[in-house]
C-alpha cells in the first residue's frame, strides 16, 4: 500500500492563495447508521482502538477501526474522547486512502467529530491537533477550502502550542512547522521560513530521538540554505530504528528522506 507521507498534504496548500469555502461549513449526513447501546457503542470503541493501535498499520484494519470509532463516537456524543480518537483513525485514512472521494469523506467526518471534541472541550489539545490535521487532508483533497484552511488549522495548532507542545513528540510544532515551510508568504497567506525552522528546532530539541521531527527539519534547513545540517538531520532519519508504535510510518519517513538526500546531492 502506497502512502503519500505524513503531513506531505500541507504541500497542496501552496497552490491555493484563497479559497471560497468555509470549513466551518463542513458537514457530515449522518445517514443510517447503527444504533448502538451504551454498552454496545463501548464495545465498538474498544475493538477500534484495538484495531487501530495494531502494527504495522495497514489501510483496511484502520479502515474497520475508523467505522467502529465512529460509531462509537455518534452514540457517545459527549464523550471527548470518543470523538477524537475517531478523527484521529479517519485523518490515517484521510491520507492514506488510494481513492480521492474516500479521502474526502474520512477528513470531512474528521473534522466534524474532533469539532464535537473542540465543543465538548474546548482547549483540549487532542480535539484541536485532529481537528487541525483533518482540515488539512480535507484542504489536500479538495482546495477550494484555500486559505480558510490554513487559517483553521494555523490557529487551533496555536493553541495546542500554548496548552501543550510536546504532544504527540512534538506534533503541533511540527504541524505549525510545515505550514508556515509550505504555504505562501504574507500578505498571501502565513508562510515564514524563519519561523518553521524555529518551530521545527523546537520540537527535535524535546524530543531528539524521534527521526519524523528530523524529516522536517530537514527541509527547514534545506530551505534555509544550510544543505550541510540537513544532510545530517537526514542521517539521522535513515539510522533510526522504527519507532515503535509507528512503523508504517517510519518506512514511509526513511522514504522521503532517501528522496530529499538525493535532492541535495544533486549539483
Amino acid at each position: 500500500m502506497a502512502s503519500r507521507g505524513a503531513m506531505l498534504v500541507l504541500s497542496a496548500l501552496v497552490a491555493v492563495a484563497c479559497g471560497c469555502r468555509s470549513i466551518n461549513k463542513v458537514r457530515v449526513a449522518p445517514g443510517q447508521a447503527q444504533e448502538l447501546t451504551p454498552d454496545e457503542a463501548q464495545k465498538a470503541r474498544d475493538e477500534g482502538l484495538a484495531l487501530y493501535n495494531q502494527q504495522p498499520r495497514a489501510l483496511a484494519p484502520v479502515a474497520n477501526a475508523a467505522r467502529l470509532l465512529e460509531q462509537a463516537a455518534r452514540a457517545l456524543p459527549d464523550n471527548y474522547d470518543a470523538q477524537w480518537q475517531a478523527a484521529q483513525a479517519l485523518a490515517f485514512l484521510a491520507e492514506n486512502e488510494t481513492s480521492a472521494e474516500l479521502r474526502r469523506q474520512s477528513a470531512r467526518s474528521g473534522v466534524v467529530l474532533a469539532r464535537r471534541a473542540r465543543v465538548l472541550k474546548p482547549d483540549g489539545v487532542e480535539g484541536l491537533y485532529w481537528y487541525a490535521l483533518n482540515v488539512g487532508l480535507l484542504a489536500d483533497v479538495d482546495r477550494t477550502y484555500g486559505l480558510d484552511a490554513v487559517t483553521e488549522m494555523a490557529a487551533a495548532l496555536k493553541r495546542v502550542i500554548e496548552v501543550d507542545e510536546r504532544y504527540d513528540l512534538g506534533g503541533p510544532l511540527r504541524v505549525m512547522g510545515i505550514l508556515h515551510l509550505r504555504t505562501p508568504l504574507p500578505p498571501a497567506s502565513i508562510g515564514s521560513p524563519r519561523k518553521g525552522l524555529k518551530l521545527l528546532q523546537r520540537a527535535v530539541e524535546l524530543f531528539p530521538d524521534y527521526p519524523e521531527n528530523y524529516l522536517y527539519l530537514a527541509e527547514a534547513l534545506r530551505d534555509s540554505g544550510h544543505a550541510d545540517e540537513a544532510k545530517e538531520a537526514l542521517r539521522k532519519v535513515l539510522e533510526a530504528n522504527p519507532w515503535p508504535d509507528r512503523q508504517f510510518e517510519s518506512q514511509e519517513w526513511k522514504a522521503r528522506a532517501v528522496k530529499l538526500r538525493d535532492q541535495l546531492d544533486k549539483p
